[in-house]
């Protein structure tokens, strides 16, 4: 795969909080707040925000910012791929970040201010740079940073039955087949389990399920399995219902994602 980096600066004088929504990446998304009255929900875990904390989202980990207030907000937002890191960072965060439990640690902070300005510069420059390669030289040199200061990463604690839902969830998510299941396994009601989940996440329980299978499914397409096995694995009863759903959350077909 091609290195991929999308770098921008975003600032809102009013932002409008229904414009925020749960959404996943098939990239990595770093994401250095500014300015703001905002946390962000990373897979149900609550991270209040302050200047100049770094988020960092592995892929296919959901995520929104969810607005307090209306006053400016300003952010830098980067969007990247394994293969944009130079020398051994390129195989050495696919490690560190899948390894890791899901929307946890996603938050690296510093109390050293010089620390801080110095990672701001670093997403500042990514954002100025004109060409991939300083980009991928001030990306690199960015994450080191974050991989040597993860024991100053710090998390929120989401309510722990949520938590194990959503762990479940991820831990079966080809082999899931209805909501029935997954009520009998949990002993609560549809209603009550759709409710708690989306008041954690943003999402009910099932179209998460099918939100992360289908990223699963753009996974194994890419790695060479055809169209028809990745339905099948993926639930689904008849491929064209496969077929619409992928094309309408990526824009192009499962065979066109298909490795060649």
């Amino acid at each position: 795969m091609k290195p991929c980096i999308s770098a921008q600066k975003n600032h809102t004088d009013a932002p409008d909080p229904t414009l925020f929504y749960r959404h996943t990446h098939e990239e990595y998304e770093l994401l250095c707040f500014i300015s703001g009255d905002a946390d962000y929900i990373i897979e149900g875990n609550t991270y209040p925000l302050a200047s100049g904390d770094i988020m960092l989202t592995k892929r296919a980990e959901t995520h929104a910012l969810r607005m307090h207030s209306i006053v400016p907000y300003t952010r830098y937002v980067i969007y990247f791929n394994a293969e944009a890191l130079l020398g051994e960072f390129s195989q050495s965060l696919p490690l560190i970040m899948d390894a890791k439990p899901l929307g946890k640690f996603n938050r690296t902070v510093s109390n050293d201010a010089a620390q801080r300005e110095a990672w701001l510069s670093y997403v500042r420059r990514i954002t100025a740079a004109s060409n991939l390669e300083e980009k991928r030289l001030y990306l690199t040199v960015l994450i080191a940073e974050i991989c040597r200061n993860l024991g100053a990463t710090t998390e929120e604690k989401p309510q722990a039955d949520t938590d194990h839902l959503i762990e479940y969830v991820n831990r079966h998510l080809l082999k899931i087949r209805s909501l029935e299941e997954l009520c009998e396994k949990f002993y609560i009601s549809k209603t009550h389990l759709n409710r708690k989940f989306k008041a954690m996440t943003g999402s009910t329980v099932w179209d998460y399920v099918v939100s992360k299978r289908l990223i699963a499914a753009k996974e194994m397409l890419m790695a060479g399995a055809t169209p028809g096995e990745v339905s099948e694995r993926c639930g689904y009863e008849e491929y064209s219902a496969f077929y619409r759903a992928y094309k309408r959350r990526f824009g192009v077909s499962p065979k066109e994602d298909r490795k060649k």
